[in-house]
């Protein structure tokens, strides 16, 4: 199954570094990355016609997991949901787990699993003290 993972925040500078790191320690063919930093005029702060756009250009069947930093950028990425289509609706994830850490974790658990849980699950581990000496 493929999987999508925005990454959404108030800096287009921290999205496009994570996913640049996320791509280069994460090889993986099922999971597309898509930085969503910014406002479409290239300014701070965030922009949910830009997490719906991103949803349009998914694969229609895959997975899509939505990792967000603060406060205005998670009401955008809610926001979202509530203006995609019901089937689209129903592949959108909004996972309450920090953006750098748990978007990393999420994409190398979606690497080789399908399991929404266990990618949730492992993407919530990442907050948690010692999570990397597991």
């Amino acid at each position: 199954m493929k999987k999508s993972i925005l990454l959404v925040s108030h800096s287009q500078q921290l999205t496009e570094g994570l996913k640049l790191m996320i791509e280069d320690m994460a090889d993986s063919e099922t999971v597309t990355l898509y930085s969503l930093g910014g406002t479409a005029e290239g300014d701070l702060g965030s922009d949910a016609t830009k997490i719906v756009d991103a949803v349009n250009q998914t694969d229609e069947t895959a997975m899509i997991l939505v990792f967000a930093d603060l406060g205005s950028a998670v009401l955008n990425a809610e926001l979202a949901y509530d203006m995609l289509e019901p089937a689209q609706q129903a592949r959108y994830h909004l996972i309450d787990a920090p953006l750098v850490e748990g978007a990393f974790a999420a994409a190398i658990t979606a690497g080789f699993s399908d399991d929404l849980a266990q990618i949730t699950e492992e993407a919530k581990k990442a907050a948690e003290k010692g999570w990397h000496q597991s």
